[in-house]
């Protein structure tokens, strides 16, 4: 990651870290679609809490309301305000665990 361009790093915010801030991805069932209105939703919601977005995977771009999979980088609290708000509904990165 050290070796990439800084133009694709992510940054994490510094005021996010120090709330206490850590990355969740969307879970599968209750991820943004590929239409316009959810993503549009899905990112205005995530922003009015101030969280910030991470990555942005959409599964099967080439079909219409496929599931996009994003991580979004925020606090407990803001992830409680956004799934009480909202539909979209987060979880815990994937972990490798090497023996």
């Amino acid at each position: 990651m050290k070796d990439l361009p800084l133009a694709y790093r992510i940054i994490e915010d510094p005021r996010l870290k120090s709330k206490g801030a850590r990355w969740f991805h969307s879970d599968d069932h209750h991820s943004p679609s590929m239409s316009k209105a959810s993503l549009g939703e899905f990112f205005f919601e995530v922003i009015r809490v101030g969280a910030q977005i991470g990555t942005v995977w959409p599964f099967n771009p080439q079909y219409d309301r496929s599931p996009v999979y994003i991580s979004v980088y925020m606090t407990e609290e803001m992830k409680a305000s956004l799934e009480e708000r909202t539909r979209y509904r987060f979880r815990d990165p994937p972990t490798l665990k090497l023996a």
